[in-house]
Parts: C-alpha cells; structure tokens; sequence
C-alpha cells in the first residue's frame, strides 16, 4: 500500500475510531433506515440521511471532532433543500 495512503488511514483512526467498528455501525444503522422503505431507489435526499448516518457512526466510534457535527448539520441543510425540491415545499413542514 500507498505510503501516503498508509499515513492518511492512521491518522483518521484518530479522530474516526476503528474503521471496522465505524463500518459496522453506519452499515447497521443504513440498514435499519432501508427496512422502512417501500421502493429500493434512494433518493437524493435519502442519501444526505446515508451521510448523516455515517458521521453518527464515527461520533459513536472516534473521539470528538468538530468536522463530524459540522458536516451533519451541512447534510442536514442539503437533505432539507433536496426534499423540499422534490416535494415542491419550500415552507417545510
């Protein structure tokens, strides 16, 4: 493997945790959300939420981080703004 690539995955261990761990957790929580829907097409959306899970993942795994809670709240943005194209809702609700 990559030197750089090698030194790059210690450090995110860091402030990631185990990726072993990380992956197992976000996988379970995709999981979960998946079960619940009725169509296997994820929408632009859904996929924010993917995102959402996953940083929850490395919350639960790493150590604190900023990035983690600042990259929810922009995917939280970005899902809110997808929705809301798709439903044609831009109040919300």
């Amino acid at each position: 493997m990559d030197d750089n690539v090698e030194t790059l995955l210690t450090e995110r261990a860091k402030t990631h945790g185990d990726a072993k761990d990380t992956f197992a957790l976000a996988g379970d929580l995709i999981a979960a959300v998946l079960r619940h829907k009725s169509t296997q097409v994820i929408e632009p959306h859904e996929f924010a939420v993917v995102n959402i899970l996953h940083k929850v993942a490395r919350i639960c795994c790493g150590s604190y981080h900023d990035d983690h809670w600042n990259d929810i709240s922009g995917y939280a943005k970005l899902g809110k703004d997808l929705h809301n194209q798709l439903t044609n809702n831009s109040q919300g609700g």
